[in-house]
């Protein structure tokens, strides 16, 4: 955007220069001379070309809208330099003139340039295209009865058919101009959006600019240099003005429904004025435009019906619940807005989904469709039942204490045990019910939350329905006030990550990294992986957090190429994220978007993963496909079978730290190492060494020949920044020196002693 405000910058200051010239020689301080009068227009004009171009070549979105505006004003800019070069001191000038056409190309390209940024924002939003014809055709209409009768008086009297058309074509191009402005302005609603509103105005200002001097030349009384010269130049400015702003102010749709509604309403009484006038004095053009104008309102009427009606029942749809015909979660938020006091119940089904997987979704769907209407007929009036989902239901009681709540959710509890038939099949089912009282000020979601903690002490007490407690349910309240605390922290990109070597066992020297994720919330700090991952694993936020990580860490391998440091980074994921069919195929992408090789990206899995089988397996192979290397972390730790070791494609084991930690104080800890580095190597596999932080740790790890370590002796996870410090040092280190006691054995500064040691988030 720099090239493009230099540009911009200059356009204004040449235009603020002529108009304070022009004002000193209309008060005779200054006579004006041939630069001010054919150079300085020619600086804005250009230079308005030239801005539109660089913003056309240089910022993404939009880049054919402006590259033809571009165009219109440097064909404008052209013809005016032709004229002034080649035709102006002629005795016998040609008309019509390569001038001529110059200067009319400026309106149908600036039109299908507006065209192009008007198609980009609605798509095939016809309402919207429509209200754009309605304004454009009523301006046009009033235009064509007002300003076309004088302007083309003695139009038809030119000599040949080239200067009649000519001579017609200046106001019609004006006033196609014009049209395309307004109707644009209306449709996008560019007055509360700066860049519309200076690309529509500096149209709209060329096109009165050109109706006056059109004006002026059939008086007689058009001066060169004056305050008309001024008008285009200001144009001119106005439209490069819009160029500067490097959004184009994104409208999809417009932001006030009442002007949307308006508009097209108000700009289609000017042609029932037109034709009103037109009785009295004719004047076929505008009564053509009036007439068009009319019978595009009437098809936007049409139109705007029909999509209130859709609307209507577009809203009922989404307020109502497919399955049951009951309110669904939308319509029980609204409900509870308009509500301050009374009990809220979330009822969920005990020994639901064992039926459903037993006998299927159609057999499960008849079930709930039966328990709704158990439902609904067992709450007293004027008490809501809604949906909220599965098997997970709300009943809404206006004006109710929570004791005689209890009541009508023992009642509840007692019509689910009576029998369920379906399809000839008798089906028993129970339920569990949080109950909470609504509270004046209180927010929706707090109530519905209170309820639903309430309802899984029920489920977990065996009690059939419970009460919301603060004193009892605080903790569960605070891990859910957490996972809200870490959605917002994901909308807002604060996760961090830490990272920490992986380096050769005997040589010291880098091999990878691994990514831990970080999450430093403003009110709570740092918050430890251990105790946001399985919240968020819980909440069903996983594979938010993981894309995170992945943009993170594949960003962070770039860096690490771009540096000089060929090492991987590797990065956890869990069971959730496996069952995502598209995971693999992201990943691939993110490989081609940041232009790095398989080998920059290492893929971690626990043991357990190893044998969820089916989707698991088919990601695992997935990656394997794509070159990118697999690890298994916390190895000895879960309950896998040795024989996926064979079957999937896994390159390394990485041997859980609890194993590490023991390794020099336990012998049978001690065979265990030996034996699984021992059976890696058999395999194929490397092995890594978690949570090394003594250096008699790593000389048994050395002994039994492990590949790979990783722990506090050679680094703690660290920041982007420090690491890249640190692979530097690592890299000096690495260097041969010209004298050295113990050559071939480089040692890299420890960051942490084990006397300083606490567990790193995983």
């Amino acid at each position: 955007m720099r090239a493009v405000r230099w540009s911009g910058v200059a356009v204004v200051l040449s235009l603020i220069a002529y108009c304070v010239l022009v004002a000193l020689a209309k008060a005779d301080l200054f006579h004006q001379n041939w630069f001010v009068l054919v150079v300085m227009p020619q600086l804005v004009f250009a230079g308005s070309a030239v801005t539109c171009l660089l913003r056309a070549a240089r910022v993404p979105g939009d880049r054919l809208a402006w590259a033809f505006i571009s165009a219109g004003l440097a064909c404008y800019s052209l013809g005016t330099v032709l004229w002034q070069l080649v035709y102006e001191r002629r005795a016998e000038v040609p008309y019509p003139s390569p001038s001529d056409f110059l200067w009319l190309a400026i309106a149908p390209l600036s039109v299908i340039g507006m065209w192009l940024m008007l198609r980009s924002r609605l798509g095939n939003r016809l309402s919207a295209l429509l209200d754009a014809v309605v304004a454009g055709l009523g301006v046009a209409s009033v235009s064509a009865l007002v300003v076309f009768p004088k302007i083309t008086e003695g139009a038809t009297h030119a000599e040949t058919l080239a200067a009649v058309v000519t001579n017609f074509a200046y106001p019609v191009v004006d006033l196609a101009l014009a049209a395309a402005a307004i109707g644009a302005m209306v449709a996008l609603s560019a007055w509360r959006h700066p860049t519309w509103l200076l690309l529509v105005s500096g149209f709209v200002v060329f096109t009165v600019a050109d109706t006056v001097y059109l004006f002026l030349l059939l008086d007689g009384s058009f001066v060169h240099g004056g305050w008309n010269d001024a008008s285009y130049m200001m144009a001119a400015a106005l439209i490069a003005l819009a160029a500067l702003r490097r959004s184009a102010d994104e409208v999809t749709t417009p932001g006030n429904r009442n002007l949307e509604f308006l508009s097209p309403l108000l700009f289609g009484l000017l042609p029932i004025g037109v034709l009103i006038t037109t009785s009295v004095h004719a004047a076929p053009l505008a009564v053509g435009l009036a007439v068009a104008a009319l019978a595009a309102l009437a098809t936007r009427t049409a139109l705007a019906m029909r999509e209130v009606v859709a609307l209507s029942d577009q809203r009922r749809l989404a307020r109502t619940d497919s399955l049951t015909g009951l309110p669904n979660r939308r319509a029980l938020y609204d409900l509870l807005s308009g509500i301050s006091t009374g009990s809220v119940m979330i009822i969920d089904l005990d020994r639901f989904k064992e039926i459903n997987d037993a006998l299927g979704h159609q057999v499960g769907d008849e079930l709930l469709r039966q328990v709704s209407a158990r439902y609904v007929a067992n709450v007293p009036p004027p008490g809501v039942v809604a949906r909220l989902g599965g098997d997970e239901f709300a009943v809404l009681l206006p004006e109710t204490p929570r004791d005689v709540a209890a009541r009508a959710a023992a009642g509840l509890l007692e019509a689910l045990e009576r029998p369920f038939i379906v399809t000839d099949t008798l089906l028993h089912v129970g339920g569990s019910i949080g109950i909470t009282a609504l509270r004046p000020g209180a927010a929706v979601g707090r109530a519905l939350a209170e309820a639903d903690m309430a309802m899984y002490r029920a489920k977990k007490a065996r009690t059939g329905f419970e009460v919301y407690d603060d004193a009892q349910d605080r903790d569960a309240w605070d891990r859910l006030a957490m996972v809200e605390a870490l959605r917002l922290a994901l909308d807002r990109g604060q996760l961090s990550l830490a990272f920490q070597p992986i380096v050769d066992a005997r040589t010291r020297r880098p091999r990878s990294v691994e990514a831990l994720v970080r999450w430093i919330d403003p009110e709570r700090g740092f918050v430890p992986p251990d105790v946001f991952l399985p919240l968020a694993e819980h909440a069903g936020l996983m594979p938010l957090v993981t894309r995170n990580v992945l943009d993170l860490a594949f960003d962070e391998a770039r860096e690490l190429r771009q540096l000089g440091h060929e090492i991987a980074v590797s990065v956890n994921l869990s069971a959730s994220d496996l069952i995502d069919g598209r995971l693999e195929h992201e990943i691939a992408q993110r490989l081609i978007v940041r232009d790095l090789p398989a080998s920059a990206v290492k893929i971690e899995i626990t043991e357990s993963l190893l044998v969820h089988g089916g989707r698991a397996t088919e990601f695992f192979l997935a990656v394997r496909e794509l070159g990118m290397e697999l690890l298994v972390d916390d190895f000895g730790t879960g309950y896998s079978s040795l024989a996926y070791l064979h079957d999937l494609p896994v390159s390394t084991l990485k041997i859980d730290r609890a194993f590490t930690n023991r390794l020099t104080t336990d012998p049978r800890t001690a065979i265990i190492v030996a034996s699984t580095i021992d059976m890696a190597h058999r395999l194929g596999l490397n092995v890594v060494a978690e949570g090394v932080e003594t250096e008699d740790e790593l000389a048994r790890l050395q002994t039994e020949n492990c590949d790979l370590i990783q722990g506090y002796l050679i680094s703690r996870p660290l920041p982007a920044a420090d690491l890249h410090t640190w692979l530097s040092t690592a890299a000096e280190e690495q260097r041969p020196p010209e004298t050295s006691a113990q050559p071939g054995r480089a040692q890299i500064p420890r960051q942490r002693s084990s006397a300083e040691r606490h567990s790193p988030a995983s």
